[in-house]
């Protein structure tokens, strides 16, 4: 649930609220959800996050890693994945980010290879074109989420590592 959603060119969803689900029994216990929903949005905390993204690189060789992990995603036994960040992207997705990674005009990967966080998050947000109506703002918090969870591996947070190591 957002009160504005914002989409840009490249379908990078923004919004002052997400909520998933709301089960009411009446308007006024929408309204009231609806209104806790939108004052529990930090617009401030958010905007930082993101613009924390473009701070964090990832070398070729980390980006060639979490798209490998990330293939593998999927197949990962049920026990294992309650240990690393969810990710709601499939392979087709995944190819395209690689792709895009080389030949995106606007997120592409720096001379050197090395592409920085906001670039990463822009791609997963790019990929998700593709994606069915019923699972476009599900997939893109979750490509915040994943994002500051490879943030937060960068910056130390062994719980992250598995996706870059």
């Amino acid at each position: 649930m957002g009160f504005q959603n914002k989409v840009c060119c490249n379908l990078c969803v923004s919004t002052d609220g997400f909520l998933e689900d709301i089960r009411t029994s009446n308007a006024n216990d929408l309204y009231n959800k609806a209104v806790e929903t939108m004052q529990n949005y930090n617009a401030e905390l958010h905007l930082m996050e993101m613009k924390e993204f473009t701070q964090d690189y990832l070398s070729e060789h980390q980006f060639a890693q979490l798209i490998g992990k990330s293939r593998l995603y999927q197949h990962i036994p049920k026990a294992k994945k309650q240990n690393i960040p969810l990710l709601n992207f499939n392979d087709s997705h995944i190819n395209t980010m690689a792709k895009d990674y080389y030949e995106d005009k606007h997120f592409c990967r720096e001379d050197d290879g090395r592409i920085n966080l906001w670039d990463v998050y822009n791609l997963f947000t790019q990929v998700n074109k593709s994606s069915y109506i019923d699972t476009f703002l599900d997939r893109n918090l979750n490509a915040f989420e994943f994002s500051k969870s490879i943030q937060e591996a960068l910056n130390g947070n062994s719980d992250y590592h598995s996706f870059l190591s």
